[in-house]
């Protein structure tokens, strides 16, 4: 692998710890006003229930206050009724002391409320206080463990950017350049091909360059997302190298070849290369390649180079070799340029 790629491997790998320890880090204080929003929550339902506690012997109070009054309205009724004259006035009196004493009996009912919501407001203030009590213990762990958390990813920050520094230095300044400008838009710089495949975008790479980026002598940028590409060799054989385990193919559009292009199929088979052309009009077959002890990137890199990959269902194209059925060349039609297309349309009429 060139050096500049694998140390730029390391670099972004570095960089994005850098992004998620400062997002970490970031997101900490809000964190903490959660907590604090939290415990704020169960003071204020401690507060709550002290107040309607509160409330209540305040109207406990007034209500005895008013009996009071009513007691009093009462021993004055009783001191006039000696002295009345008439018997209209001694009624009176009589109809406003029943009066006051109903109104008593009305007070005193509403002490008696006063006093069961009361209990139930002290049953509610104990069991906040309680909530109040573990809820605060809970959220003093949590900002311990918030501080430590940031302390710890403050000194790996140090750490990285030390890091980063060094890797920065060691790497060429055209390839640091191109993956700087790269991951500033796209996120990231790098991307792993696999399978003939750029993992960044998900976008089939043409053979030729996948062979390069696995020769890993100089970096290779994906045609679609402009990420450089590295390989990483696993112990499963290549697919593409794969010439004496079953069959390999894959289609291609050759612009090169004849006027308007050809559809190209190469094969990988019992240890041999072929490749098949097809007209991309009709699907008639055209003519047929091959080459022993090779696989079809070895033999015919040259034709691939320029190809554009297509894909196509496989089923019932093994015997096609005079022609290809309607709905694979229908398929295979679909995928070439749209200029390329309409001129072989304009060509066919």
């Amino acid at each position: 692998m060139h050096p500049d790629l694998a140390k730029l491997m390391e670099l972004q790998g570095v960089e994005g710890e850098i992004k998620r320890l400062n997002a970490e880090i970031a997101s900490l204080p809000k964190h903490l006003q959660a907590i604090e929003t939290k415990l704020n929550s169960a003071k204020d339902r401690v507060e709550k229930a002290k107040a309607a506690i509160k409330a209540d012997e305040l109207a406990k109070r007034k209500y005895e206050s008013e009996i009071q009054g009513q007691h009093e309205k009462i021993r004055k009724f009783r001191e006039q009724s000696s002295s009345v004259k008439t018997n209209e006035q001694y009624k009176a009196l009589m109809h406003e002391i029943s009066f006051a004493e109903q109104e008593i009996r009305n007070l005193e009912d509403k002490i008696l409320e006063c006093m069961e919501d009361a209990e139930n407001k002290e049953r509610q203030l104990k069991s906040a206080e309680a909530d109040f009590k573990a809820e605060s213990a809970e959220i003093e762990k949590e900002k311990t463990q918030a501080r430590a958390i940031t302390e710890k990813d403050e000194k790996r920050l140090t750490e990285l950017r030390q890091t980063e520094t060094g890797l920065r230095s060691g790497i060429g300044d055209d390839s640091l350049r191109q993956y700087d400008r790269i991951a500033k838009h796209r996120g990231t710089g790098l991307a792993e091909a696999r399978d003939q495949r750029c993992l960044g975008c998900q976008i089939m790479l043409r053979p030729q360059v996948f062979a390069e980026v696995r020769k890993g002598e100089r970096a290779i940028a994906c045609d679609s997302c402009s990420r450089l590409l590295y390989y990483v060799p696993s112990d499963a054989p290549d697919p593409t190298l794969r010439s004496n385990v079953g069959v390999e193919r894959t289609w291609m559009f050759l612009p090169q070849m004849g006027d308007r292009g050809v559809f190209a199929v190469f094969v990988n088979a019992k240890g041999n290369a072929y490749m098949r052309t097809f007209d991309v009009e009709t699907g008639r077959f055209l003519e047929k390649h091959s080459e022993k002890g090779a696989t079809y990137m070895q033999a015919f890199a040259q034709q691939m180079e320029h190809g554009r990959e297509l894909f196509v269902d496989e089923a019932g194209l093994e015997d096609s070799k005079e022609q290809l059925p309607g709905e694979a060349l229908q398929d295979l039609r679909r995928q070439l340029p749209r200029t390329q297309d309409q001129a072989s349309t304009t060509a066919g009429e």
